[in-house]
């Protein structure tokens, strides 16, 4: 599992080269020979770090990849400010050089993972229009065509149906390369964003028709007795990092969240996970069905950059072929703060925080736990050190309540609600 790449081409006047893209002077350096630090995005030697410790992993571990999850943004940020700034081509230049990047680090992932389906998801900053703005139909042809390659061997009909929902709206459905009866389904969740103030409104009730694909996706799914799991960027529910520095914010407009969590409890039993990415975080959410009860846990990936101040992570996960479920995890981390960096495993989640295996109970259990502890003590001072891969922890005593109430609340009010309930006294 990886998310986050938000690789930088700018940083390597090579790589620009390779692209067919020059940069202007007074713009870029010589290519570094170290890893990004903190602060700053994905450089081609922390890409080719990460690739390869993927890579090695498997071939130290004796471990064989069925497959690979990407949870999105392939791109740096301001990736189209950048070019503007110092490569000056017109807009056509831009949109060519915006799916030339993506597709070079597809080359990349492809060579670290050679015969590897890969299912991978749209981010807000995989766009040739600029960052959280829709792409062009051009960019997603030639991205799903380029994606579609990755995606296994399954009948023709069903890889064109795929290739033909991903051009039109970024979404596509495919089987797993194992598991009997059960879907990846792969959501452009950036159509729900908060910032996009219309959606799941009256003027826009359906962003590119997604919720009616998805209705009908499951639908086919639940009528041949399968399960799927929904891989996606931006999360639902509150925006943590955000709300830490000021008033709440949503990830999606409340009234996306809300239609989501309605399709989702019609399809209890069918959807048995979720896979997002967008906080640059190793986190966790409990999504609610629309009585308020627990309904699926979505599995946050940490990213790659280290642009948030967290340290790049990676994961393999462990899974029940039977149906599909993520029952454990690891995440791989490359510790920045020291001064020779070096790939090393983190933590095993059914050892670290001694609750067995993952599933909807213990995902459940282990927030009400954490929430009720603190940063310096039990498995909240675990959370607290995982949660930035190892990085200098960003979880306080003054903010606990604000990261850890977004693991179970989707609404402002809830979350309110529960930094209200956590700030009274405990037993």
């Amino acid at each position: 599992m990886l998310s986050d790449l938000h690789f930088d081409p700018y940083s390597d006047p090579a790589i620009m080269e390779e692209l067919g893209a020059k940069l202007l002077p007074g713009c870029g350096a010589p290519a570094a020979a170290s890893y990004s630090r903190f602060g700053s995005d994905t450089n081609y030697p922390l890409l080719k770090s990460t690739l390869e410790n993927v890579s090695a992993m498997a071939a130290t571990n004796h471990i064989h990849y069925d497959y690979a999850i990407i949870t999105g943004d392939f791109l740096v940020h301001d990736f189209d400010t950048t070019y503007r700034k110092c490569v000056g081509g017109g807009a056509e230049s831009y949109r060519k050089f915006a799916r030339d990047t993506l597709g070079f680090v597809d080359r990349e992932i492809a060579k670290a993972l050679p015969g590897v389906p890969i299912f991978a998801a749209l981010g807000n900053n995989d766009s040739d229009q600029g960052d959280y703005a829709e792409p062009s139909d051009s960019f997603l042809q030639d991205v799903g065509r380029d994606w579609s390659h990755a995606w296994g061997k399954f009948p023709p009909a069903a890889q064109e149906k795929a290739l033909a929902s991903f051009t039109r709206a970024g979404n596509y459905a495919v089987p797993s390369p194992v598991t009997p009866k059960h879907d990846f389904v792969i959501l452009n969740s950036n159509l729900w964003v908060a910032r996009n103030t219309q959606a799941c409104s009256d003027a826009d009730p359906d962003p590119r028709g997604q919720f009616q694909w998805l209705v009908q996706v499951l639908g086919d799914v639940k009528r041949a007795g399968g399960t799927a799991s929904l891989v996606l960027h931006i999360l639902p529910g509150v925006d943590a990092m955000k709300s830490s520095l000021g008033a709440p914010r949503l990830l999606w407009t409340d009234r996306c969240t809300q239609r989501f969590i309605a399709v989702l409890s019609d399809f209890r039993g069918v959807v048995d996970g979720m896979y997002a990415g967008h906080i640059h975080r190793d986190d966790f959410r409990l999504l609610p069905d629309r009585e308020g009860h627990p309904l699926l846990s979505i599995h946050v990936v940490p990213s790659v950059s280290p642009v948030y101040l967290n340290n790049p992570a990676v994961e393999i996960g462990w899974y029940d072929r039977k149906n599909g479920e993520l029952r454990d995890y690891a995440p791989f981390y490359l510790d920045l703060t020291s001064p020779q960096p070096a790939w090393a495993m983190e933590y095993v989640f059914s050892q670290a925080y001694g609750r067995g295996q993952v599933n909807l109970d213990v995902i459940g259990e282990l927030s009400r736990a954490i929430q009720q502890q603190s940063s310096q003590s039990g498995v909240g001072k675990s959370y607290a050190r995982y949660y930035a891969a190892g990085a200098p922890s960003l979880l306080t005593p003054d903010n606990w309540l604000t990261y850890t109430c977004t693991q179970t609340e989707m609404t402002l009010s809830d979350y309110a609600h529960c930094k209200l309930a956590g700030a009274g006294p405990h037993p």
